[in-house]
């Protein structure tokens, strides 16, 4: 990634990383989509996967999270205990066919070993986020209703009662 491009793609997502973001979930999404960098696009959905790539990222905007591996491993814990969810939906995403090839590139950047480290450097994190999903009001939806694209990210951390960990403010 060239110096401009990571610039870009920190002042995009201090942006959403923002305990107070006024921008609404779409315009999040947006955001969080155009901070991928170039040697990487975002998954979309297909007729076939429904909307669990666009939940999953939803889930990224509202708790402040780029797409680092260890911001993804920081998600885990938030959906975890921080998400309502149906098992089958977690299932379900686990087996798109659009997430074969990054678990693939995944397990050969990294290994199992190397995924291992990934949780154990971000402990400290990890028992900061599952603090902070036991202190939410009520547990976010993993499946995002279409509803809260056009709602404030501010509105909906406020309503659930999500501190995000990287606040910006």
């Amino acid at each position: 990634m060239t110096d401009s491009a990571l610039l870009l793609y920190h002042i995009q997502m201090d942006i959403v990383q923002q305990q107070n973001c006024d921008l609404t979930m779409h315009e999040g999404l947006e955001i969080y989509y155009d901070s991928f960098p170039a040697s990487r696009s975002p998954l979309k959905d297909n007729c076939d996967s429904g909307n669990l790539l666009r939940n999953h990222d939803c889930t990224h905007v509202i708790f402040g999270l780029d797409t680092s591996i260890e911001q993804e491993a920081l998600l885990d814990i938030w959906v975890l205990f921080g998400c309502n969810f149906r098992l089958a939906s977690l299932i379900a995403y686990t087996k798109l066919p659009q997430l074969k090839g990054l678990y693939r590139d995944l397990y050969k950047d990294y290994g199992v070993r190397g995924m291992v480290d990934i949780y154990r450097k971000n402990f400290h994190s990890m028992r900061k986020v599952f603090s902070h999903a036991r202190k939410m009001k009520k547990k976010w939806p993993l499946e995002c209703p279409e509803k809260y694209l056009s709602r404030s990210i501010d509105d909906l951390r406020r309503e659930y009662g999500i501190n995000i960990l990287h606040s910006k403010t």
